[in-house]
């Protein structure tokens, strides 16, 4: 393990580059062993996420710990509610449209922000033995990992937290996502596909047909919280879960059909935590 006054955490979102860099650790690939990995849940990723979470959990000699915000994205985003409890807002980046109907830039993005980094900070302020608002003790360093791959680079970012030291372990092993896949191909007779909310706006429209298409039941919320979310939210621009700004069965439909351009580009370089979509 590390020394004492470093503990060092594995951001595992439970998609393709986590994973892999979270398999690899426990091979030794990064040097000591982590002392742990932490998966925030939104509760709102795909079922085949969980299991998937679940199965990782059973191929690591280090802790895994799961945590939240004590809140749902899914029931929030359905309720019209952010993360405070705030009415009439949601906390995901929705596409906007003009009312000329013209495409006209995303709302604010503080998903990531409330349902991932705050509760994945509280994890280690508790495993650093701290009560709420106590000083970090001077000295202290917190190591964490996070999945960026070397064509993601542009996400990678320096911690807001003087105590916390990012570290990019893929970046080092000079491997993509790409060889990421190549890497667990080698290794592991099991799917691996990315980590992204059912209603994330970032996902790649390939991705919204393979939610309509394995999970219905799923896909068909989304579409009554899209609806939703243009009646119901007061913004000056028409709000949109989907790229192409329809209405999401519309735009899914479209693609279905071959009507869509750019089907496997997904807008998750948007996302620099680095803590989504890996």
């Amino acid at each position: 393990m590390n020394s004492p006054n470093v503990l060092t955490v594995i951001s595992l979102g439970g998609g393709v580059q986590s994973s892999v860099m979270a398999l690899m650790a426990e091979e030794g690939a990064f040097g000591a062993l982590p002392n742990c990995a932490i998966f925030a849940d939104t509760h709102w990723e795909p079922p085949s996420i969980y299991e998937h979470l679940e199965w990782i959990r059973g191929n690591l000699t280090f802790p895994l710990h799961v945590v939240d915000n004590g809140r749902s994205l899914r029931e929030d985003v359905k309720a019209l509610t952010n993360h405070s409890n705030y009415p009439n807002y949601v906390d995901i980046p929705v596409y906007l449209k003009g009312r000329d109907g013209e495409s006209d830039g995303l709302g604010r993005r503080q998903c990531t922000t409330n349902y991932k980094i705050r509760p994945i900070r509280r994890k280690i302020r508790e495993l650093l033995g701290l009560r709420p608002r106590q000083r970090v003790p001077t000295g202290t360093t917190v190591e964490l990992w996070l999945g960026i791959s070397t064509d993601e680079a542009i996400r990678m970012k320096t911690s807001r937290g003087r105590w916390i030291r990012n570290r990019y372990p893929l970046i080092e092993a000079g491997m993509s996502r790409k060889d990421c896949m190549e890497w667990w191909t080698t290794r592991y007779d099991r799917p691996l596909e990315r980590s992204a909310c059912v209603g994330c706006p970032f996902q790649s429209r390939r991705r919204w047909v393979e939610t309509k298409r394995r999970w219905p039941e799923l896909f068909a919320e989304a579409v009554e919280m899209d609806a939703n979310i243009k009646s119901g939210l007061a913004f000056a621009k028409e709000p949109y879960l989907h790229s192409l700004r329809l209405p999401l069965a519309e735009a899914v439909s479209r693609d279905e059909a071959g009507l869509g351009n750019e089907a496997h580009a997904d807008g998750f370089g948007n996302e620099c935590e680095g803590h989504c979509g890996v």
